[in-house]
């Protein structure tokens, strides 16, 4: 009996697996002993990008950039559609803040100010690549139902975040649910902006501004 063929959308979960795996092994293994630039400038990068890239070479055999849904389409437009989108974080951000008492100050910017910078916005790269421009932007060529595509890559970029919040010091049960949900919000976000603009850039700006919005916050 001829075994069945596996379907391209079980190959791509497959490799979304395999990379959670890897990742919360080193999660749970080196990130107290590494510091955060080498986990998001090395590790995160290599453990994201090689299994993709081998499984484009193999089964997809295309440009690897356009397979996760880069275009130089209406660059310009992207951008700013992606800005405009990302900045409601941000304003959101300050409202809380200034509802809440706190006092708005214009940060100092140190060595360590800039690493965290430039960590965030390869941290929204990262995870946009994979979880927009590889699961869902593959879940709806292949489906073409776009509620399936748009939830089912929420809970797996909600997932894709579970090593690092159970290593995070100080966490409980209803933080942990509250930023699950919060995880789902953004990936219904920046997957729908997706969906509209067909082009990963505009979900990495939107991803990036939601991160660096954070620490409005605290």
């Amino acid at each position: 009996m001829a075994k069945s063929e596996v379907s391209p959308t079980q190959r791509m979960l497959n490799v979304w697996a395999i990379i959670l795996i890897i990742w919360s092994f080193y999660r749970a293994t080196f990130q107290s002993t590494l510091p955060m630039w080498f986990d998001e400038f090395i590790a995160k990068p290599l453990v994201f990008l090689i299994p993709l890239y081998i499984f484009i070479a193999k089964f997809k055999k295309t440009h690897f950039c356009e397979t996760l849904g880069f275009t130089k389409k209406h660059t310009f437009s992207d951008v700013l559609f992606g800005l405009g989108i990302g900045s409601f974080f941000v304003v959101m951000a300050v409202l809380v803040r200034v509802m809440k008492g706190g006092v708005l100050a214009i940060p100092s910017i140190s060595t360590n100010a800039l690493i965290w910078i430039v960590a965030s916005i390869t941290a929204a790269a990262l995870e946009q690549i994979l979880s927009t421009g590889f699961v869902l932007n593959g879940l709806f060529k292949e489906s073409k139902s776009l509620i399936q595509s748009l939830l089912i890559s929420a809970v797996l970029f909600s997932f894709l975040h579970i090593p690092a919040l159970f290593s995070a010091n100080k966490i409980n049960g209803m933080v942990l649910m509250q930023t699950m949900i919060l995880n789902i919000v953004l990936s219904l976000t920046t997957s729908t902006a997706f969906l509209m603009r067909k082009n990963t850039t505009v979900s990495i700006i939107i991803h990036a501004l939601y991160l660096l919005s954070l620490p409005i916050l605290l």
